[in-house]
């Protein structure tokens, strides 16, 4: 197939969709144009990176799309052809016999995702191509399968106490105490809805591993959550007080809830908290299998779990259809998209769906919450 015309940014949000409602798998890439020195960057260097991909936009079912600063995307069937490392060979040229250290490398100019797996990954990098694409130290090296057992066997013998952390959710007063003097104050009323318990995953693997790039592979990193998850599952079956203890919720992989050890954690747990127990999901790891995650919430509905969208933002919900997804809460960070339309979040997050603000760091972003209609959040504002 031949395109003539690339579509935008719009277009490529809308296939992203299609994608996750049909589960169709398709493979697509990113040209980071924008990550190319000044002297790689004139007008007939642009051109060439674009004609590298070439071999791309005559895969089955290709489509090209324009993004922001300059940079491309190609979605394509795959079929079993050679396509990819045909662009990949014809940009590695285009960057060949350039200074070392002065250009990127060909893993930071061509982003590879697996559809509808990975679209999260690839709109998060459409909404944000200016972030920093390496958080990590200069030197850390990308965590890869022989670091990740070896990191697995530790894991599975360490004492994973002192890692462990609690985060209350509050859940706001229906009256709001006027503020005083001009300055919002924490209210005298909130009280605790659960506790969010965690393993703090970037101070462990620090603690262990300090020179690895945990998200430099993702499907790695996902692995490594499994693992934890299943310490956190051991922990939780081994405490016995139950019966006096408030509800929960734990950070979970789906591939978890289809596993014994999640059977044993279910079989432990004590009568009274039958419905108290709530299950926080990535949007990354339902869309990676949307059978498996169905499966998943059929079970732990019928077992009384809550299921809750952990980590999203309004973009992502624009790309969601939460209310068909049958979950029970969502959880957002304040940020500034959401302060400045509040409106737009609760039109994204139908009822009965509990909507859960995190970050709330300080008081008057409580008095923002509560002015909005917002009743359940979680932040350092509470522990002041």
């Amino acid at each position: 197939m031949t395109i003539h015309r690339p579509l935008g940014a719009d277009a490529l949000r809308d296939l992203l969709r299609q994608t996750a409602t049909s589960g169709a798998r398709r493979c697509a890439v990113l040209l980071h144009a924008d990550r190319l020195p000044p002297f790689l960057a004139k007008p007939h260097h642009l051109r060439l990176a674009r004609e590298a991909l070439h071999s791309l936009t005559e895969a089955d079912r290709a489509q090209m799309f324009e993004l922001s600063q300059g940079r491309i995307a190609i979605v394509w069937r795959k079929r079993g052809g050679g396509e990819l490392e045909q662009a990949k060979a014809a940009l590695s040229h285009l960057l060949s016999g350039q200074p070392n250290g002065q250009t990127p490398s060909l893993g930071d100019l061509l982003t590879q995702y697996d559809l509808p797996g990975q679209a999260v990954a690839l709109l998060d990098e459409m909404a944000e191509p200016l972030r920093t694409h390496r958080a990590h130290a200069p030197d850390a090296r990308a965590l890869d399968l022989k670091a990740l057992a070896r990191l697995e066997s530790l894991l599975n013998q360490a004492d994973l106490a002192r890692f462990m952390r609690w985060r209350g959710v509050m859940r706001l007063p229906e009256v709001w105490p006027p503020s005083r003097h001009g300055r919002a104050e924490i209210p005298a009323g909130p009280e605790l809805a659960w506790e969010e318990r965690y393993f703090a995953v970037y101070d462990l693997t620090a603690s262990i591993c300090p020179d690895r790039d945990l998200k430099a592979e993702p499907w790695l990193f996902r692995r490594l959550t499994r693992t934890l998850d299943h310490r956190m599952l051991a922990i939780m079956s081994g405490l016995r007080d139950d019966h006096g203890s408030g509800a929960f919720a734990i950070n979970i992989n789906v591939s978890t809830i289809l596993s014994a050890e999640f059977l044993r954690f279910d079989d432990a747990l004590h009568p009274n908290m039958r419905g108290r127990v709530a299950l926080n999901l990535r949007a990354d790891d339902i869309l990676a299998d949307p059978s498996a995650y169905a499966f998943a919430r059929n079970f732990t509905r019928a077992r009384g779990y809550a299921l809750r969208l952990a980590g999203a933002t309004i973009n992502l919900l624009k790309f969601l259809d939460v209310g068909a997804m049958g979950l029970d809460g969502v959880q957002v960070a304040l940020r500034p998209d959401i302060l400045a339309a509040p409106e737009a979040l609760r039109r994204l997050v139908p009822a009965p769906v509990e909507l859960v603000v995190m970050s709330i760091n300080r008081p008057s972003d409580i008095g923002w919450a509560h002015q909005h209609g917002f009743r359940l959040a979680a932040g350092e504002a509470f522990s002041r």
